[in-house]
């Protein structure tokens, strides 16, 4: 007679007991799982104000962040390290744009204008990779950057220029090529442009200069970039009636041309003189 009662009663208590050891498992098993999880997130969110404190001042900052956080180990790394990381990274863009480029190259159906603009780019390419190994020389310790600060900028400046020079080669082309290589010929220039700025952020550096660089258009003096020769900046600095035009742009048709393009187009190849033209609009 007990018997079977106590059967039922066993019966009654081995599923209670089972759902009580799942449950205590389930809430061990979470626990475990939700602390490294909030530790994940945490160590994204550090790694993230990291980046974001770095690229600060940076022209194109969401680039700049999206490169640096993507580096192992962020945290222990100092300013020389990530201005050379960008670099590798540049480096990267350049060979994908130079393969890019060779591969245009070898359309047959580009014209003569195209092809030549192409084949500078390739040679600008190389120039840029070339001086963006020698930064890495310059980059390799505090001592280094430090002896090396007013040439890194230099380099900097001159790779930026380098790509603006590439695409200038397309201006007047009726092909498409310079749309196909630009975003990879832009992404290089902004990466260096970042460099730049974070460069300037390390301290402890001699950085006293009569010139100072811009992350856009290179290194500046006066209110010039330094590759303007000075007769050049005379004439750009000469009040407007004392310039002598060599043609007039207006849009009314009153003057030689309705564009500048047109105008452009109309100056000599090959000049040793400065051909001038004055906008009225």
């Amino acid at each position: 007679m007990y018997a079977p009662r106590r059967t039922k009663l066993v019966q009654r208590i081995i599923p209670i007991l089972v759902f009580v050891l799942i449950l205590f498992l389930s809430i061990t098993l979470l626990k475990n799982t939700t602390k490294p999880t909030k530790i994940r997130h945490l160590h994204v969110h550090n790694h993230l104000q990291i980046a974001h404190a770095a690229c600060e001042g940076t022209l194109y900052r969401d680039l700049c962040v999206s490169t640096l956080a993507s580096i192992p180990d962020l945290s222990s790394k100092s300013l020389p390290e990530l201005v050379a990381a960008t670099v590798n990274q540049t480096m990267f863009e350049v060979r994908a744009s130079s393969n890019n480029c060779s591969s245009i190259e070898r359309n047959e159906a580009l014209d003569i204008q195209e092809k030549r603009a192409v084949d500078d780019c390739l040679e600008l390419l190389s120039y840029t990779m070339a001086d963006l190994r020698e930064s890495l020389t310059g980059l390799s310790t505090r001592k280094a950057v430090s002896q090396n600060y007013h040439n890194l900028q230099t380099i900097f400046s001159a790779a930026i220029t380098n790509q603006y020079t590439c695409l200038d080669g397309f201006a007047y082309s009726k092909g498409d090529v310079r749309d196909i290589i630009k975003r990879g010929i832009f992404n290089i220039s902004h990466h260096v442009s970042n460099s730049l700025v974070i460069l300037k952020k390390i301290p402890g550096l001699n950085k006293k200069s009569q010139s100072e660089v811009s992350p856009e258009h290179g290194r500046v003096k006066k209110g010039f970039p330094t590759w303007l020769k000075s007769k050049d900046r005379k004439l750009l600095q000469a009040p407007v009636n004392e310039t002598k035009f060599d043609l007039i742009v207006a849009k009314d048709g009153s003057g030689n041309f309705t564009t500048i393009s047109q105008a452009v187009a109309a100056a000599p190849n090959n000049s040793d003189t400065r051909f001038v033209s004055k906008r009225s609009f």
